[in-house]
């Protein structure tokens, strides 16, 4: 079966219109061709071409076989003349849906992008809602234009402009369910060592932006699936309640990703196409010695990342430490070098996409300390030190978030990172530095009491989206300084 082959009724003008067309030519020879033999017939039953009578029919059956076909063969071509003008009209016009349809797509950003393999592609393969088939290549073409009918006889759209985004769908790849396929995806992977603190984080932003910011904003959510559906409203909501967090399971089994995604949809009267939210989260430990099952293809098309550093991970820091550090979070802090970190994922990112060493990624860049809450911290990044600093520069609360930025980069520098501050500057165009707490507090005393997780995601979208912008705009950003630290 060939490739384009599709479970459809395909259009008059590609295989019946022909077909029409070629039973007509062929009756108009038959016609013909019967009246030629009933004139040879005459002149075989007469009295011969000896007669005059006999003469006329021969002579009456050579100009018909002469003149017959020749009429014959004007009338068959100025209709295959006719109709081929016609469907050439018809395969131009179609030709120009499927461009517009194109178009449309690129234009406004959509494409899809497969949860589970991490595949990117602009049409995924479509099912009929009437039999379930699968269509391929439901796009304006010999099938149909705005919409096709499937062999079961049900109507589907084949058209951005006619919904086809609301079909359900599979990857045709790994054949993952998909949803959303209509949406502009935001795809933003959360990055880190061991115990960073993205699991955390993850759980933080997703429960405050659903239950609060989207409603504060006028942002409907609706889930992604069934089963992102129970991920939220048990794992992500229990930890939310609980004060608790998964690890991130570092998966085993090769038939199943190691990065997950948590996706949900974002629909507002000042967003047209909605958008599609993918978080994604891959274990530490697969992370840095790349020993995930899949090809992590998210960072070719992803529009923005979360970098979760560890504060207490660096080594100078940890000496700060003092007796109000719970048992629990000192069991939690990373060991990871945070430019082994960065190190692994450059690479990673070079390898993937295929970019060289010295090449500037435009796609914007978080870099969030998290575990905030720890008093040691207050004496470098705390909201006492921002607030001292602005007065300092005699700057209002509008700057807040370029205080906090510059604050956060000179504190990694002077506890000897250095040489990471510099190496994000130079590899990625767009980068600002954050603190957060994910849980607020000690984990496991009480339900989360999040402080900053959603301005890295708010900045991220801005940033990456410009549409979105007009939907969520609580925090002021500024322009990052990188000099005279």
């Amino acid at each position: 079966m060939k490739k384009d082959v599709q479970p459809a009724k395909m259009s008059y003008f590609f295989g019946p219109g022909w077909r029409d067309l070629w039973l007509f030519i062929k009756k108009f020879w038959g016609y013909n061709q019967e009246d030629i033999k009933r004139r040879a017939e005459k002149v075989e039953t007469g009295k011969g071409i000896m007669s005059l009578s006999g003469a006329s029919r021969l002579l009456s059956c050579f100009a018909l076989i002469l003149f017959g076909t020749f009429f014959f063969v004007l009338i068959a071509a100025t209709v295959s003349a006719l109709l081929g003008v016609a469907f050439l009209v018809v395969y131009v016009l179609i030709f120009l849906v499927w461009g517009i349809d194109r178009l449309l797509l690129i234009s406004k950003g959509i494409f899809v992008a497969c949860p589970d393999c991490k595949s990117k592609y602009l049409i995924p393969v479509y099912l009929c809602p009437g039999c379930g088939a699968r269509h391929t290549v439901l796009t304006p073409g010999k099938y149909g234009v705005f919409k096709r009918t499937c062999n079961c006889g049900h109507k589907i759209p084949s058209h951005f402009v006619t919904n086809r985004g609301k079909l359900a769908a599979e990857c045709p790849k790994c054949s993952f369910a998909l949803s959303g396929t209509g949406n502009k995806p935001l795809c933003i992977p959360v990055i880190g060592g061991r115990s960073s603190g993205k699991t955390a984080y993850i759980t933080a932003f997703s429960y405050d932006f659903i239950e609060k910011a989207a409603p504060r904003n006028g942002i409907m959510i609706e889930h992604y699936s069934e089963g992102t559906k129970q991920f939220y409203e048990t794992d992500i909501t229990n930890d939310y309640m609980g004060g608790t967090t998964r690890m991130t399971k570092t998966e085993t089994d090769v038939r199943q990703a190691s990065s997950r995604a948590f996706s949900f949809e974002m629909h507002s009267k000042k967003l047209s196409p909605a958008r599609l939210v993918q978080i994604y989260d891959v274990a530490g430990e697969s992370f840095i010695e790349n020993t995930e099952n899949e090809a992590q293809l998210q960072y070719t098309y992803c529009h923005g990342i979360v970098f979760m550093l560890d504060p207490l991970s660096i080594p100078t820091v940890r000496n700060y430490m003092d007796d109000s550090i719970s048992e629990v979070d000192k069991a939690s802090v990373g060991t990871l070098d945070v430019d082994l970190v960065l190190d692994a994922f450059m690479n990673k990112l070079r390898e993937i996409t295929g970019q060289s060493s010295k090449a500037v990624f435009n796609v914007p860049i978080a870099v969030v300390i998290s575990k905030s809450d720890i008093r040691t911290l207050d004496r470098f990044i705390g909201d006492e030190m921002i607030s001292e600093y602005m007065t300092g520069q005699g700057w209002g609360m509008e700057a807040f978030a370029v205080a906090e930025d510059r604050l956060c980069r000179q504190f990694l520098i002077d506890n000897g990172l250095a040489s990471l501050v510099s190496n994000i500057d130079m590899k990625f165009k767009y980068n600002r530095y954050f603190k957060c707490s994910a849980i607020g507090h000690t984990r496991e005393a009480g339900r989360y009491n999040p402080r900053g997780v959603l301005e890295p995601m708010e900045w991220l979208f801005q940033t990456a989206d410009s549409g979105m912008k007009s939907v969520w705009h609580e925090h002021q950003f500024g322009s990052v300084m990188r000099g005279d630290r």
